[in-house]
């Protein structure tokens, strides 16, 4: 649990939070219910509809995808400290509140420890990109800035676009 305050009027705020992460192109799976495609079908979906993200690529080299995050829980905002693109410059959560305190221990939040949710793909959690984890069991670390699918679809049997 953890307490801030909302820069603009002060207001004191309290609860848990976590970090959410979206691969680039994964809200694809909008489009589906889970009883139309299967994790394995959606990657296979996903990677065809978006073999390249080339801003990704540009900085950190051929086939990375880019992952962003954001702070959720009793808000949802785009977290700090997160590495992004200059095609995506968003405020983040501490340009609308304050540093958030551990209300067990007074201590600042320590971001990469927040926990990371987990998005699957499956009855009862079809969560939107949840796909990615479902069909590979991999998330990412907290804030992450890129993935390369190509090698984790490898290591899990995956579809692989030809480029």
């Amino acid at each position: 649990m953890y307490t801030w305050k909302t820069l603009k009027h002060d207001v004191q705020r309290s609860g848990d939070l976590a970090l959410y992460w979206e691969a680039y192109g994964d809200p694809v799976s909008d489009d589906y219910d889970i009883e139309d495609a299967s994790a394995r079908e959606l990657w296979r979906i996903w990677r065809k509809r978006y073999p390249v993200d080339e801003s990704a690529e540009e900085r950190w080299g051929a086939g990375a995808v880019r992952i962003s995050w954001y702070v959720s829980g009793e808000v949802f905002e785009s977290a700090p400290h997160a590495i992004y693109l200059p095609d995506y410059d968003p405020e983040t959560f501490l340009d609308s509140f304050s540093t958030p305190i551990d209300i067990t221990t007074g201590e600042p939040i320590q971001w990469t420890r927040l926990p990371v949710q987990d998005k699957l793909w499956r009855e009862g959690r079809p969560n939107k990109g949840g796909f990615i984890q479902e069909a590979t069991g991999w998330k990412p670390s907290p804030l992450q800035p890129v993935f390369w699918p190509d090698q984790l679809a490898e290591a899990c049997g995956l579809f692989i676009p030809e480029r």
